[in-house]
């Protein structure tokens, strides 16, 4: 299907993109474009004008910044998993990014657009929370931060405001106990499930943990009752069995015609389980 009628336009510093959004409360920005190009070509997305921040500079860096990567909108999927920076600051980053569909994909689809999209089905967004990130938006008012457990409000909702365009993405790099799971139907299909665990220990007792879901269920979310079974244990084949469980019991998940909800609580319950125990290796 062709694309609707619509102007576009290429500025060429992050201000003048701010400005064309806040004269038009129908323009949208384009990144990538593998997530909102689909949504023009079925019209479920009709803007009055795209704003291609690809011309802009600063865009497209990944720096260490202290105890953060931070990593800038227009960086490719590509770019973020086989950078030699990230792959020694944050393996997680890794081994999530592997998942994103196929490498035409990759080289072209971006860390911001993805974000802002909101999939909860998403890597990079299930990523973000699971490792405690924050966001760096910008508009004609200024720049502000979101963390991550305060971004994601619904399947494809988030708290960034049509005015705000995304510039960066803060990710802590003090992870050492981490895992990532997907089970996906085929290789780089959507996947059926997705799986975050982030543990810290002092010795070899966990005393916090971060465990995140998504795709099996409406919305990216940490999953409470599956931290708490693990938080004070030496996370051993018991304590990850008991996340796996917890997960499975108290989540609400989606049923569709890749699966039903009893075949996604059986698919997390496996992964919660397998991902606190890989984590657990990695104290």
């Amino acid at each position: 299907m062709k694309l609707p009628a619509l102007r576009y336009v290429a500025p060429r510093t992050i201000e003048q993109a701010c400005a064309l959004l806040d004269a038009d409360d129908d323009a949208k920005i384009v990144a990538g474009g593998q997530s909102l190009m689909p949504l023009l070509a079925i019209r479920l997305a009709i803007p009055s004008t795209l704003v291609d921040i690809g011309r802009i500079p600063g865009l497209d860096r990944i720096e260490e910044a202290g105890d953060y990567l931070r990593v800038g909108a227009m960086v490719t999927h590509e770019r973020v998993i086989t950078s030699p920076l990230v792959r020694e600051r944050l393996p997680l980053m890794i081994e999530a990014g592997r998942n994103i569909a196929h490498v035409q994909i990759r080289s072209r689809g971006t860390i911001g657009g993805s974000i802002v999209h909101g999939d909860n089905a998403g890597e990079w967004p299930l990523a973000l929370l699971t490792l405690g990130g924050a966001v760096e938006v910008q508009s004609v008012r200024g720049r502000r931060t979101i963390p991550a457990e305060e971004l994601f409000l619904g399947p494809y909702m988030t708290s960034i405001r049509p005015d705000e365009i995304l510039t960066d993405v803060w990710l802590p790099t003090h992870a050492r106990g981490w895992s990532f799971h997907e089970v996906a139907r085929r290789a780089g299909d959507y996947g059926l499930a997705l799986v975050g665990v982030r543990l810290e220990f002092n010795a070899n007792t966990c005393t916090a943990a971060t465990i995140t879901v998504g795709a099996a269920v409406g919305t990216l979310q940490r999953v409470t009752a599956a931290e708490e079974a693990v938080i004070g244990s030496d996370v051993d084949r018991d304590a990850a069995r008991s996340a796996g469980e917890a997960a499975a019991a108290s989540l609400s998940f989606i049923s569709d015609i890749h699966g039903s909800r009893e075949y996604r609580a059986h698919l997390v319950a496996g992964l919660v389980e397998r991902a606190v125990a890989d984590a657990g290796g990695r104290r």
